[in-house]
């Protein structure tokens, strides 16, 4: 499966040092969302296998963005890497399927946010009452339930909701044999303008 990861120049030139690359959660910016990482890892273990020793939490990568499997535009995710100017690199990386996870990114982000899964406005608001409804035990379980719908991959598009568009993959380490090809860019500086939907290839 090729995918496509960013990551700080720091760590592809860990890669060429040690060989490999492992997530380390204590330097990640997502620390208060723990519950929801190691929900993640725990359904990571049931779908693709345990993680090698000393891995606990994966690797992120993009499987297709805008529904296309296809290399990421700099152009673009220079603007999601804050606003410092700083150097990453763009890899471009395979990675035998049955050691990928693959969810939708959008989804994720609800998840993130410690939201229920929904389609449509109507459902949201029943999951919500029902959810509501039921004791804290019972509401980990129905919320933990619910979130297994991010690796639903089927695309829709409606007022509510858009999923299966940009689907994100999540593996347990990156090695540097499995690294096909490497673009470096900034993010973005502070002086700089985003980029418009004509600068954005679609």
């Amino acid at each position: 499966m090729i995918l496509w990861t960013c990551q700080e120049e720091a760590v592809y030139q860990q890669l060429l040092k040690t060989g490999f690359y492992r997530c380390d959660f204590n330097l990640s910016l997502m620390k208060d969302c723990r519950e929801q990482y190691d929900w993640l890892v725990r359904q990571m273990k049931q779908r693709i296998g345990p993680p090698p020793d000393e891995v606990t939490y994966p690797v992120w990568a993009f499987y297709q963005q805008d529904g296309k499997h296809r290399k990421l535009d700099l152009r673009r995710e220079r603007w999601a890497f804050g606003c410092n100017g700083a150097r990453f690199a763009c890899l471009e990386i395979e990675i035998p399927d049955r050691d990928v996870l693959l969810s939708d990114f959008d989804y994720w982000c609800i998840i993130l946010n410690n939201g229920l899964l929904s389609d449509t406005e109507h459902e949201d608001r029943c999951l919500e009452t029902q959810y509501e409804a039921l004791s804290p035990s019972e509401k980990r379980r129905m919320k933990e339930k619910n979130w297994e719908r991010v690796f639903d991959l089927s695309p829709l598009d409606n007022e509510w909701m858009r999923k299966g568009y940009d689907i994100q993959a999540t593996f347990w380490e990156l090695r540097l044999e499995q690294v096909r090809d490497v673009r470096f860019f900034h993010a973005a500086a502070k002086f700089d303008s985003p980029p418009s939907d004509t600068d954005i290839t679609k």
